[in-house]
């Protein structure tokens, strides 16, 4: 009888096969819109030529890092004039990692990254899904042997951000924000 822990569990066991994607030679209120549509927080740019390889991630904070730039009197200029490219905003390299590696391993690079989401490639690093900090947490809660070992004692401090996130998750509040 096989014992389930994280370093046993594989990314591609959780992660979102559909990645929602924009080309980075579109504006930023195509990928506002889609991340609106979609009722997201980041959207993985791909180049026009092969969309199955990321290239950058553009996240809300991203979108809101960009539009602070714009001053105030430039406004009154046509607004499409104003608005940057994807490929001018979008974080990159993006952060992959690979559908075959543990949740354990995922934890580890966003912690070491400092980041929330990750997008999973296969071995010819296409784009094969995407797993957040949430499906991380979505899984940890769902099963007793994934939440005794994410409360060992070496999980809390080594992931200090993830288990705050959690435990405020299962503790706190019914819907943190993720």
């Amino acid at each position: 009888n096989l014992i389930m822990n994280l370093d046993s569990v594989e990314v591609s066991s959780i992660m979102k096969p559909n990645v929602i994607t924009d080309v980075d030679n579109h504006k930023i209120t195509s990928a506002c819109k889609i991340m609106d549509d979609n009722k997201i927080g980041c959207v993985i740019i791909v180049s026009a030529q092969d969309k199955d390889k990321p290239i950058g991630i553009l996240t809300e904070s991203d979108v809101v890092r960009a539009l602070g730039k714009i001053n105030t009197w430039l406004s009154r200029l046509p607004l499409n004039d104003l608005l940057p490219f994807l490929h001018d905003l979008m974080s990159k390299p993006v952060v992959t990692i690979a559908q075959t590696s543990s949740v354990k391993n995922a934890m580890q690079v966003m912690t070491n990254k400092n980041i929330r989401r990750l997008v999973v490639v296969d071995k010819d690093q296409n784009m094969v899904g995407i797993i957040t900090i949430k499906d991380i947490i979505k899984l940890i809660n769902g099963s007793p042997e994934l939440l005794t070992d994410f409360y060992s004692t070496h999980y809390p401090t080594q992931y200090a951000e993830m288990f705050e996130r959690f435990t405020e998750y299962k503790f706190d509040s019914p819907a943190p924000d993720l």
